[in-house]
């Protein structure tokens, strides 16, 4: 068991210079989202949700600091896992002596180190350009929403790398299905509305509007959150599930 954590601790570490030598992956994962944070965060200055004395900007930022940690949780890691199969690097890695759990949980630990860096950054540099910071008493709803969200997106993300079927489009996919909906779940756009119902309850049953209340909730009074912790612990178990039933390290 201690072996195994040990092995793991170092596949991680080997995975995050990986990833910081590689500058697709961390242009796209990590300085993307800071991209929009300062692009769309400095479009919004200065102006109020309706009807309120709430700063758009203080919705905004936690509504990027969700989109974060889905891109790296979720886009990031599904996409890599996808190419790393159809380029047979799962199925040579099943042929050494470092265990599959153990080259799995690297990876995992891995995405955990860069979504926390990200939401480190992006949380710092919208307290620094805009003001925006958590309330005193919403840092447990953050945490639990920073927890939640990477266990649930990061096991999304290994299950739709189950259904990628090639390198060329693990990316396209990974962030086709979910960008429309971070879209019309506001998350650009704090004053986003106007949506039929049907289409409100449909979006309100996907976990990247669950994260992104979960995480405003941090910054704004809200009523507790007990749906948007449900759902993101329904689609886990999902995600668990589907994973269980078509994960392969092999195409």
């Amino acid at each position: 068991m201690i072996r195994s954590v040990r092995l793991a601790a170092r596949q991680a570490l080997l995975e995050q210079r990986s990833f910081w030598r590689s500058a697709e992956y961390a242009l796209f994962t990590f300085a993307f989202p800071l991209m929009i944070l300062l692009l769309i965060g400095a479009a919004n200055v200065g102006s109020y949700l309706p009807g309120t004395h709430v700063k758009n900007t203080t919705v905004f930022v936690p509504s990027i600091l969700a989109f974060g940690v889905i891109v790296a949780a979720y886009v990031n890691l599904g996409s890599k896992v996808a190419v790393l199969r159809h380029d047979g690097v799962l199925k040579r890695i099943k042929t050494t002596p470092l265990p599959s759990a153990a080259y799995l949980g690297g990876l995992l630990a891995s995405t955990v180190a860069t979504v926390i860096l990200i939401t480190a950054c992006t949380g710092f540099i919208g307290w620094l350009a805009f003001g925006a910071g958590p309330r005193p008493g919403g840092l447990p709803a953050l945490t639990a929403g920073l927890i939640l969200g990477i266990v649930c997106f990061a096991t999304l993300g290994l299950a739709i790398s189950s259904v990628i079927t090639s390198a060329e489009s693990a990316g396209p996919i990974a962030y086709a299905s979910f960008l429309p909906i971070a879209i019309i779940s506001g998350v650009f756009d704090p004053t986003f509305s106007g949506l039929p119902q049907w289409l409100s309850r449909m979006v309100a049953a996907f976990p990247v509007k669950a994260l992104t209340e979960l995480m405003q909730g941090a910054y704004t009074a809200r009523p507790f959150p007990a749906w948007d912790l449900a759902n993101l612990a329904l689609w886990t178990a999902a995600g668990v599930g589907f994973v269980a039933w078509r994960f392969r390290w092999h195409t």
